[in-house]
């Protein structure tokens, strides 16, 4: 008999993201937190799952439980209301006399969050025309490389590219977005790709036909990983391979600090053709400028989901010509000093 599955409603997904957002999380941290209750609990599921719970794909109604609750949210309010609720579910895991608390997306400070990519869509802020053009490339045909610094908001637009191109993507592909960090190697790798159309873990050409029915929009972070150890230039030849055509299985979003070409030496050495070269057009992310950066800084001051007090705080000129300055124009770091800025405000106000 199969197993009921759950799918999360669009409601659902945002506060999930918050919730995830507000613990600080990866999408490989929530993996690693999920307990799958059981008469022996199992602590941990993999990757794939969390990404099809969050692109709204049907997953076992375990798995969706264990991630509402290692989010702290209740299941019943995340799952789409249209789906079959399992009795089993309902009497094992919900109790009604203990509602859990809704994340609340109003902060005391907020210049939030301060480490790692942006998941919520309300925080993101300064990338409207890089989203704008990567999505000109990938509607026309081509695969993008985002190139950039450390800390400068590669990851952040990825995931703005994952969460906007269910509208943009035009044709439609599903998007998938996957950290090379999480990858121990490349058979990790592939099965990572295959678990997000739910194969086998395969490789070569049966990847090729297995793969033939699909449209995917794959997102890969710090790509500079498929360099290292554990890959080898057969696996990045099979990416190119899947992503050439204008009906290929796979379309890609790339981001790492280097330009490709440079990135993968070992095909000028074999004489092969680059496993990026003519598939993927680079799009370069620069620092903010100072206009960016005090923008950014007055929109978060005066942001509608901070939590009201009777005494805003506002930064004098002479503060914010000083936090620009010393940001240097990296988004992670200003956020950083405007939180500590911010919270020195606090401290002297509640003392």
């Amino acid at each position: 008999m199969p197993q009921p599955t759950l799918t999360a409603s669009e409601t659902g997904i945002e506060k999930a993201e918050i919730a995830l957002t507000g613990k600080g999380w990866s999408r490989q941290d929530l993996a690693s937190c999920v307990v799958l209750e059981g008469k022996k609990p199992q602590t941990g599921i993999t990757i794939g799952v969390v990404h099809k719970f969050f692109t709204q794909q049907d997953i076992k109604s375990q798995y969706f439980v264990g991630i509402c609750k290692a989010l702290e949210l209740d299941w019943q309010e995340i799952k789409n209301q249209n789906t079959t609720t399992s009795p089993e579910i309902s009497l094992t895991n919900h109790n009604p006399s203990r509602e859990i608390a809704q994340p609340d997306i109003k902060c005391k400070n907020p210049f939030i969050p301060q480490h790692g990519k942006i998941d919520v869509p309300q925080f993101l802020f300064g990338r409207e025309r890089e989203i704008r053009r990567v999505f000109e490339t990938l509607n026309s045909g081509s695969s993008v490389a985002i190139i950039g610094e450390r800390a400068i908001g590669k990851s952040s637009l990825l995931q703005a590219i994952y969460q906007q191109a269910p509208n943009q993507l035009r044709p439609s592909r599903q998007p998938h977005y996957l950290n090379l960090q999480n990858v121990h190697d490349e058979d990790d790798f592939y099965g990572a790709l295959c678990s997000f159309v739910g194969i086998e873990t395969t490789k070569g050409f049966l990847l090729l036909r297995a793969l033939e029915s699909h449209r995917l929009l794959l997102l890969l972070d710090e790509v500079e990983k498929m360099n290292w150890d554990g890959f080898t230039n057969k696996v990045r030849g099979q990416l190119r391979g899947l992503a050439e055509g204008t009906n290929a299985p796979l379309r890609l979003v790339v981001a790492a600090c280097t330009s490709l070409d440079i990135l993968f030496p070992d095909s000028q050495d074999n004489n092969m053709t680059s496993p990026f070269k003519g598939i993927c057009i680079e799009e370069t992310l620069k620092r903010w400028d100072d206009e960016i950066s005090r923008k950014f800084i007055v929109s978060r001051l005066q942001a509608d989901w901070l939590e009201p007090v009777t005494q805003p705080v506002s930064f004098t000129e002479d503060e914010i010509a000083e936090l620009i300055a010393e940001s240097g124009g990296y988004p992670q770091k200003l956020m950083m000093l405007c939180y500590e800025t911010y919270n020195r405000y606090l401290t002297i106000r509640f003392t």
